[in-house]
């Protein structure tokens, strides 16, 4: 993924139904750097030519 953060990775998983279909108003509440947090144990961010890339490697 060509992403700034593993922040915005979580944000792109919860826009493309990842962990399911959470309502509009209930994503308010999303703690989403915990969730990014979270996302660190199987995915890391390397900086290639100025850009941010984010890949799993677990």
């Amino acid at each position: 993924y060509e992403l700034d953060s593993l922040r915005d990775l979580a944000e792109q998983f919860i826009e493309e139904g990842l962990f399911g279909d959470i309502p509009e108003n209930i994503r308010y509440y999303l703690d989403l750097d915990a969730i990014a947090r979270d996302l660190a144990m199987d995915y890391s961010e390397t900086t290639i030519a100025g850009k941010n890339y984010i890949f799993r490697c677990a």
